[in-house]
């Protein structure tokens, strides 16, 4: 006998071109409860059959009942049919016990589910078709019957709205004269308000410029008053719905920028909304080469999703927590120009306002421009040019402050131009760009404030005074680039990869501090014979401190030993609480082995400090950190 399947599927309506499958739903299939008005009921439009179906109503038809299930996370459900009931029509009705819901910051934590809700969707009369099963050609032959249900939005939104406190945007954000989506843009609704906006929540939208918006009645109920204080005059002065308005942001460039007077009255559960800029936003400049700034120097990755390369939510660099240092390359790549022929430009902007990595980008209301603030720009190869033919001469193109313009954008045109009339190269046909990965050189010494401890006065041993340890420091880093469509009007067009932004580096300029003495050697004199026990003085610090160790050897080397205590040696910290050390304790002649020679003692101490290419945090041995003595026995 043939197994007899129901395959369906239940959207609900949201938008015009925006719908969502019904999950966590159960469905519910009945035999016919009204036989009367059975034919009406099977050719009446959905939207005349929909309905909510009371508790009386629901006792009644209990014994109708013949099998329910759940549909997936796509809506998608399978009801088997008892081969009896062929020849019947069916109810089908479904509970709602929740809605999706795409978080995207606005929503104040989920509301309580209410009790679930039973509806009524239709009426229908399957016409079974037939297929074989799938992989045995044996198998009785299934009969199935497909059916596809969308509840319209008023009654979907209202579902969700009234029930479930569920409100939603969904919206498109196009080019105003081309119609022409904008894709990664970043969509914010606000809700305006008479005593201070409420941030309904945010989204980026996708290749096609669609966004959609979740949020709940507690993101515009946000005032102390426990009604609605919306800023329509007109009665009820208390609405219901949220007064929305829209900003909308591409790579730190405002393509949309509402206020109160662009605000959508007291909207309903779901709001369709199409937005449009006149802003150009551009496509990769030549179609296949990406923009992008993708890292530091040669070692560390613009990202933070745990590599051993990325940074960190706090903006450290790598698995070994490094604080950037020094003058460093800002890596990936940019194409001189457009497929169009158009230059290209792009800058970095930097600001002290940081964000954890992997959180919001911070503003950018407060910043600075590396080739317009004084001693950001160190000049460097941005790329090389080589000849065509034979020898194939290779010329480094250098930037410097001249390829900048007032607002700091880099046009390495000029560079190119500058290394072609400097080297007679002629014309640039005759020869090939090859990208150098770095984009912009940054010198960090520009941006730190702590003050120089490597030279207070502090005799070994004695403690770091507290009051002149530093603070860590911070910066964020902005990535943008355009395409310079009319340089007359002037007119630019946004490109892909504009606004990439490090939400958070460390920098530090500070040499790591290190004091080393002999007690004995400092009572006597450095040139007086030492003998019996004798004590190592340190004193040690960096705000990021990674290693430190005192090393002992005499001039043959015939003895080389590492000195330790409960602190040293010290190796790959990584503990930002782990800074300092002192002591005046720690025995040189241990073991009780050192014959009569001379020694020198060495303290060592780096700090985690990288310029993306090399590691910088290394002390160094000085008069500071060296002492040598002939050891009497």
């Amino acid at each position: 006998m043939s197994n007899y399947v129901i395959n369906g599927k239940l959207k609900g309506f949201l938008c015009k071109d925006c719908s969502e499958p019904i999950f966590p739903a159960e469905v519910y299939l009945y035999l016919p409860w009204q036989e009367k008005s059975l034919l009406a009921n099977v050719v009446a439009g959905t939207k005349e059959t929909f309905r909510q179906v009371n508790e009386k109503e629901a006792k009644q038809r209990e014994h109708l009942l013949l099998t329910k299930t759940e549909t997936d996370a796509e809506g998608n459900f399978r009801i088997e049919v008892d081969p009896k009931h062929v020849g019947s029509a069916f109810d089908i009705d479904f509970v709602c016990k929740s809605v999706p819901r795409k978080l995207f910051g606005g929503i104040q934590g989920e509301p309580e589910p209410p009790a679930p809700k039973q509806f009524h969707l239709t009426t229908i009369a399957p016409r079974w078709a037939m297929q074989k099963q799938a992989g045995n050609p044996q198998e009785t032959p299934e009969m199935f019957f497909k059916w596809e249900y969308v509840i319209p939005a008023n009654w979907w939104c209202m579902i969700r709205g009234a029930l479930f406190d569920a409100w939603l945007i969904c919206g498109h954000l196009r080019n105003c004269k081309t119609g022409k989506p904008i894709a990664r843009a970043t969509v914010q609704a606000w809700d305006a308000d008479l005593l201070s906006d409420d941030f309904l929540g945010s989204a980026v939208t996708d290749a096609n410029g669609h966004f959609r918006i979740d949020y709940s009645s507690a993101d515009f109920r946000q005032n102390a008053f426990p009604l609605n204080l919306e800023t329509d005059p007109a009665w009820p002065f208390f609405s219901k719905g949220p007064d929305i308005y829209f900003k909308a942001t591409l790579g730190g460039v405002s393509l949309v920028d509402e206020g109160h007077a662009q605000r959508r009255n007291n909207v309903g559960y779901c709001l369709c909304v199409d937005l449009c800029t006149e802003i150009q936003v551009a496509d990769n400049p030549d179609g296949s080469f990406p923009s992008a700034w993708t890292g530091i120097g040669k070692r560390f990755n613009i990202s933070w999703d745990g590599h051993e390369d990325d940074f960190d939510a706090e903006g450290y660099a790598g698995h070994e927590k490094y604080a950037l240092c020094g003058n460093i390359r800002l890596t990936g790549q940019a194409p001189a120009r457009s497929a169009a022929g158009n230059p290209v430009q792009y800058r970095f902007l930097v600001s002290h306002h940081t964000t954890p990595n992997g959180s919001a980008s911070p503003a950018f209301t407060d910043y600075k421009t590396v080739g317009v603030t004084a001693g950001l720009f160190v000049p460097s190869v941005v790329a090389k040019l080589i000849r065509n033919t034979f020898p194939f001469p290779v010329y480094s193109v250098r930037s410097a402050q001249e390829d900048f313009d007032a607002e700091g954008w880099f046009d390495i045109n000029k560079a190119i131009e500058r290394t072609r009339t400097l080297n007679g190269l002629g014309d640039l046909g005759n020869y090939s760009l090859i990208d150098e990965d770095t984009l912009i050189t940054l010198n960090t010494a520009a941006l730190t404030t702590a003050p120089d401890f490597s030279g207070i006065p502090l005799d070994a041993g004695d403690p770091f005074p507290a009051d002149r340890k530093v603070a860590i420091e911070k910066i964020a880093i902005r990535f943008e680039i355009r395409e310079v469509t009319d340089a007359a009007a002037p007119a630019y067009a946004i490109v892909a990869g504009s606004g990439k932004t490090l939400n958070s580096a460390i920098i530090s300029n500070n040499r790591a501090f290190g004091r080393l003495d002999i007690d004995k050697l400092k009572a006597t004199g450095s040139c007086a014979p030492i003998s019996g026990d004798i004590h190592a003085l340190y004193t040690l610090y960096h705000p990021h401190l990674q290693s430190a160790s005192i090393t002992l050897w005499n001039n043959s080397h015939t003895i080389t030993r590492s000195l330790s205590d409960p602190f040293l040696p010290l190796s790959g910290n990584t503990d930002a609480s782990v800074q300092d050390n002192n002591s005046t304790t720690l025995k040189i002649n241990n073991p009780d082995n050192l014959s009569p020679c001379t020694y020198t003692l060495a303290l060592d101490v780096s700090a985690r400090l990288h310029n993306g290419d090399d590691i910088t945090g290394y002390l160094g041995r000085n008069s500071d950190t060296v002492e040598t003595f002939f050891y009497g026995g």
